[in-house]
């Protein structure tokens, strides 16, 4: 199999963890990288996030990826092993030879106003997911009633995948931020870190922003498509 049919130079991929002990308690998480090169079955690929997310995401043979992308039109998957750190910012992949290409699910999205807080920042993704974590101990401890203070009201289009809206100053592809959603659903808002895709200028200094979801628990994205089925015209 020629992998460099499918892998080009800056390509973006998303990764996650196969037997992820993180599935277990019911949350998705990814790592979206670029591609640097392919040789053979060897694909090495850079972190935008930061030199500690090599250390933090546990680069070692056992450690089994799916990866999966974009390729003319339709989605490709393929299975690997995190094989190496190359540097501090790059690794590589030893990838099967399953590749399959498939017809990527719509994701139902809908238009409305809902309660946003968000943040952003220079961090690293560990230092991201850090904060998470926290906001999420907050979010279902005794204190959560204070937490749906501050919202504002914001028109966004929303997935379980993922949200935009305009945000201001305009964010940087690649950028992470901390985003909680209030649904209005009498349970704790929903917690996400988001990367930023891709983001268009609305003015001088302001940008319909569209985010990823990439750390999210699976029942907020329950949550999500149940609400967007409820409001759905």
């Amino acid at each position: 199999m020629n992998f460099k049919r499918y892998f080009k130079t800056d390509q973006q991929l998303v990764l996650q963890r196969q037997n992820d002990p993180s599935s277990a308690t019911g949350r998705t998480e990814l790592l979206i990288v670029s591609v640097v090169g392919v040789e053979g079955n060897q694909l090495i690929v850079n972190s935008p996030y930061g030199s500690e997310v090599v250390e933090h995401y546990a680069i070692s043979p056992e450690t089994v990826v799916e990866v999966t992308t974009d390729v003319m039109g339709m989605g490709a998957r393929v299975s690997g092993r995190l094989e190496k750190k190359l540097s501090n910012k790059q690794f590589s992949i030893i990838l099967n030879y399953d590749m399959s290409l498939f017809q990527r699910r719509v994701k139902e999205r809908l238009d409305c106003d809902l309660g946003i807080r968000f943040s952003r920042g220079a961090r690293t993704l560990p230092a991201m997911r850090a904060i998470w974590e926290k906001n999420l101990t907050v979010l279902y401890g005794p204190e959560a009633p204070l937490i749906f203070q501050g919202f504002r009201s914001c028109r966004v289009n929303i997935s379980a995948g993922g949200i935009r809206f305009a945000m201001k100053p305009a964010a940087n592809q690649g950028d992470l931020c901390l985003i909680l959603v209030h649904l209005d659903d009498n349970k704790p808002p929903v917690c996400s870190i988001a990367e930023v895709v891709w983001s268009c200028m609305i003015g001088e200094d302001a940008a319909t922003t569209g985010m990823r979801f990439i750390n999210i628990l699976k029942e907020d994205q329950d949550r999500i498509d149940a609400f967007i089925g409820r409001n759905k015209q």
